[in-house]
């Protein structure tokens, strides 16, 4: 059936070039979602941080300590879908193995993933980033050879992961048979609390993260 659906995408010029204006209009689709998504999730943080600046000094009120009490329940439930551990090296070795484990499970040909943007160690590297205390982000490209539906099931993957993944762009280019993709993503990661702690603990020995590729 494949072979079928192959010969015939390659013998109707027509049928290729509708399948590609498909593959883009749901591309843009989900580009444009992701983006409103990101943009809502990070009016959410910016949110529960003032939330949480405004309890805290009124410790002494009851009612305070309620609204504390909700708003550190919805930063924690934000944050855990942040990308996270003891180092920035850690979290973007650990983004890049997701996404070539990604990219090998569905078989996608010629695929490539270049990180970029190391996050910074908190601090106000971090704000400047994110516009969120304690919060960065780090960038990947993806580019590999696919058919529509490997591109489908790995946008929906990227769309459905526990550790968030926000699609910036994207673009897909008909080869014949198959179609190249290229995807940029974005995802926000802060460090783990010990890692926090000895940070503003000893902020001189700090270690610079240096960009990252593979």
């Amino acid at each position: 059936m494949a072979d079928s659906i192959r010969d015939q995408l390659a013998g109707n010029i027509r049928l290729r070039i509708g399948l590609a204006l498909i593959i883009s209009i749901v591309g843009m689709y989900l580009v444009l979602d992701k983006s409103e998504q990101v943009a809502k999730k990070q009016k959410d943080y910016r949110r529960a941080s003032v939330q949480l600046a405004q309890a805290k000094q009124q410790a002494t009120d009851t009612a305070w300590l309620t609204r504390s009490k909700d708003a550190n329940q919805a930063l924690a439930e934000l944050r855990s879908h942040d990308w996270v551990d003891s180092s920035n090296g850690l979290i973007q070795s650990k983004w890049n193995d997701h996404l070539q484990l990604l990219l090998n499970q569905e078989k996608a040909a010629a695929a490539t993933v270049a990180l970029s943007d190391s996050a910074s160690d908190g601090g106000a590297a971090g704000e400047a980033g994110s516009g969120i205390p304690g919060m960065s982000s780090m960038k990947a490209k993806l580019r590999f050879e696919a058919v529509p539906k490997t591109l489908y099931t790995i946008l929906q993957v990227i769309d459905t992961n526990r550790q968030g993944m926000i699609v910036e762009t994207m673009t897909y280019n008909w080869l014949g048979a198959t179609g190249r993709a290229e995807i940029n993503l974005k995802a926000l990661t802060h460090l783990s609390d010990q890692a926090q702690q000895s940070d503003l603990q000893n902020p001189a020995e700090q270690p610079k993260t240096e960009n990252k590729a593979s």
